[in-house]
């Protein structure tokens, strides 16, 4: 086992004026309704109190300043999310459940039971309201999304689209998307079923497909400087291959079962589980060596 783990001693109870430390990202449990901030140093680090509860979806942007999320019917914007002093602007009524996606200062709402996609531009500021349009042509339940600035690339159970106001196509069918994520024209796209990762060059118009690597039940990716790294569930470990050659550089096991690799914010730190009151969060460190450390999860801290 080559994982690095530190533990240390949380105090049960911790006012949001006493809370200290940097801010690595935010959490959402879907259980307890809450989204949480992990504060401290990786390697030292807490759950902080609930920064937003009784919501059915939260997501905090990549520079942790913004937060959306679904409460009581409505579509609520936070700004100064990373102040002392947050205003909430509702965007939109909208009951029902919803996804989310980042890019910068815009946000991609999406509806899937009605199959409407929503944008808002520059919520820093402004909350400009881009046109809403459809997804009719997407087949099967939405998985996830990502939000390029211009497009928004949706996976289903079976395959990516990419939709824009007034067109939405296929872009591959693939037998089981568990993550995808961009690095400028191209998307790599993880298919668990097949245990592969496939590399789709210049997505927004040709959408050339490639095998990039054979990787077992992969269910996460992220991206560092010079290399994609995968979340296996089959063999309980990180792989780092390389973006020129493909080759696999380093690898790293872990004692429990990862079923995510998704990063915190702009930090080189990724979640790979979802942490339960009986499991804690574990935290990837890409920024040298692979290195994972684990921060309490307990729901009544």
């Amino acid at each position: 086992m080559r994982s690095l783990f530190l533990l240390f001693t949380l105090a049960a109870t911790i006012a949001w004026a006493q809370l200290s430390g940097p801010t690595p990202g935010y959490v959402f449990d879907a259980q307890t309704r809450e989204l949480r901030p992990i504060r401290g140093f990786v390697g030292a680090a807490h759950l902080g109190s609930a920064l937003i509860n009784d919501a059915d979806a939260a997501s905090a942007s990549a520079d942790g300043t913004l937060a959306i999320a679904s409460r009581f019917g409505s579509i609520e914007l936070i700004r100064g999310f990373d102040s002392d002093a947050p205003t909430r602007l509702t965007l939109l009524q909208e009951p029902g459940d919803v996804l989310f996606a980042w890019s910068g200062h815009d946000v991609a709402v999406v509806f899937p039971a009605i199959r409407k996609v929503q944008i808002w531009r520059n919520v820093d500021t402004a909350a400009d309201l881009s046109p809403a349009f459809e997804l009719s042509l997407v087949d099967g339940a939405i998985r996830g999304l990502l939000l390029d600035g211009e497009r928004l690339v949706i996976s289903t159970q079976s395959a990516l689209y990419l939709a824009t106001t007034g067109s939405t196509r296929q872009l591959l069918a693939v037998a089981d998307p568990s993550a995808v994520v961009r690095s400028g024209n191209n998307l790599f796209i993880a298919d668990r079923a097949a245990g592969q990762i496939i590399l789709l060059r210049d997505y927004a118009t040709a959408a050339i497909a490639e095998k990039f690597a054979d990787v077992a039940a992969p269910v996460g990716l992220q991206l560092s400087k010079t290399s994609l790294l995968v979340a296996s569930a089959d063999t309980r470990s990180v792989d780092a291959f390389d973006l020129a050659s493909k080759v696999r550089t380093a690898s790293l096991e872990l004692d429990f079962l990862p079923t995510r690799l998704e990063s915190l914010g702009t930090n080189p730190l990724a979640l790979l589980n979802s942490g339960s009151s009986r499991e804690p969060l574990y935290v990837l460190d890409s920024r040298n060596a692979l290195q994972v450390y684990f921060v309490p999860a307990g729901r009544d801290q």
